[in-house]
């Protein structure tokens, strides 16, 4: 296999990892709300806690990366988010639950930004969405897999358990990580000359403004990258709507649908796995029919997307509303590849963690303010409307999307 799959294949489990801590809280949220009489507003704040230091660290990790390489930032975040799930297995109060889901994101903010780092010294030009796509697979295979598995554990050994569990497998992997990644392909030395000769040859940069870039004062022009600031808040409406879902789709099913918590740990699942069966598709599609245009493609499935999901509380029955979700779970999937790929072709490579950081920091805010929101409106109005807001997210995500400016599809392929 070519070293760039292994690395990526690395990659991808450390976020995997990552979206196992950090799904089990929505899992053993009802569990936990009962146990300490937390309102729903409350679970809120706790769901949100982990994006406010998620979002701090996003641009300070990208900045990491570009720096000292992503290799050793990921090493230290990945230990630190492991502890820090482990830790939320001990906490017995709304604040200490609120104070180490700080910490938590810490961790776990370090990293998004230093992945897509490594996907760009790896991958060429005309692999990027593709391998982006696989690469945050993983955020939807672990919201997938995890209620099932960590009902099971519940079931057997209490809810502090997933936390002990899930922490440890950070540190399993840990060894593999370690052996498997380096910061570059010119680090490997294992690597092929053949392989390295392809991925050194098909990685021109497309920018659309070099002279622009180079006169705003390099890395400050990420800050000032008009495509950059819109793909922020594209991001931020986008991840509204998926984190409203990861966080709240649990205690939906509980209590508006009635489900048990085995049936719910198995039928929560399934929207994200449909999610990442998209993911793939959306970046094989991204790289060979919509290169050029991606934004088009994020465009169509984002307004079907949000139809979709506020269907699931309009349907009259289980299996219609559980329908309307993989849809929209599929559909949002098929988003995530062409947007990865836009900052790529935004900046120059040596300023995409640094520029994925900020646009991550925006669907982060997204991830703060959402899970509060939704608490509020389930306090206030029910399901209904969290779901119209969730719904109106990504139709809002679509429309800012729409202002993006890429290179024309003849760049684009020369490069490619």
């Amino acid at each position: 296999m070519y070293k760039r799959w292994i690395m990526l294949s690395a990659s991808w489990l450390v976020f995997f990892v990552a979206f196992l801590d950090r799904v089990n809280m929505s899992v053993a949220m009802p569990l936990i709300a009962k146990e300490y009489s937390l309102s729903p507003q409350e679970c809120g704040y706790v769901f949100s806690a982990f994006f406010v230091t998620y979002t701090l660290f996003q641009i300070p990790g990208g900045y990491l990366g570009d720096k000292i390489g992503p290799k050793k930032v990921l090493t230290f975040a990945l230990i630190w988010w492991s502890v820090m799930t482990m830790a939320t297995g001990l906490a017995r109060t709304f604040s200490q639950f609120f104070f180490v889901r700080i910490l938590f994101g810490v961790g776990e903010g370090l990293q998004p930004p230093c992945a897509f780092k490594l996907n760009s010294n790896w991958f060429p030009n005309q692999e990027r969405a593709t391998a982006n796509s696989i690469f945050t697979s993983a955020c939807s295979f672990g919201p997938a897999i995890a209620p099932p598995i960590a009902v099971a554990i519940i079931s057997a050994w209490g809810w502090q358990s997933i936390f002990y569990i899930f922490g440890g497998l950070g540190f399993l992997i840990l060894p593999l990580w370690l052996y498997a990644v380096s910061n570059s392909p010119e680090e490997c030395k294992s690597i092929s000359q053949k392989e390295l000769d392809y991925i050194r040859s098909n990685q021109a940069e497309v920018v659309l403004d070099e002279k622009e870039e180079e006169k705003s004062g390099g890395v400050m022009s990420i800050f000032k990258n008009r495509n950059i600031l819109l793909l922020a808040c594209t991001y931020f409406f986008f991840m509204c709507a998926f984190f409203g879902l990861l966080s709240w789709l649990p205690s939906y099913l509980v209590k508006a649908r009635g489900f048990e918590l085995v049936k719910m740990g198995i039928f929560s699942g399934l929207p994200f796995l449909a999610l990442g069966i998209g993911q793939p598709l959306g970046g094989w599609l991204s790289d060979k029919v919509f290169l050029g245009h991606r934004k088009l493609q994020a465009i169509l499935v984002n307004l079907a997307a949000g139809p979709a999901l506020y269907a699931v509380v309009t349907a009259q029955t289980e299996t219609m509303a559980m329908t309307a979700l993989v849809v929209a779970g599929f559909l949002v999937g098929m988003a995530f590849g062409p947007l990865w790929a836009m900052p790529m072709e935004s900046v120059k490579r040596r300023f995409v963690g640094t520029a994925t950081g900020v646009m991550n920091s925006g669907g982060s805010i997204g991830g703060i303010l959402s899970p509060i929101i939704i608490g509020h409106l389930v306090g206030v109005s029910g399901y209904d409307a969290a779901f119209a807001f969730m719904a109106a997210s990504l139709v809002a995500t679509a429309v800012t999307v729409s202002l993006v400016r890429l290179p024309k599809k003849e760049a684009a392929s020369s490069a490619a």
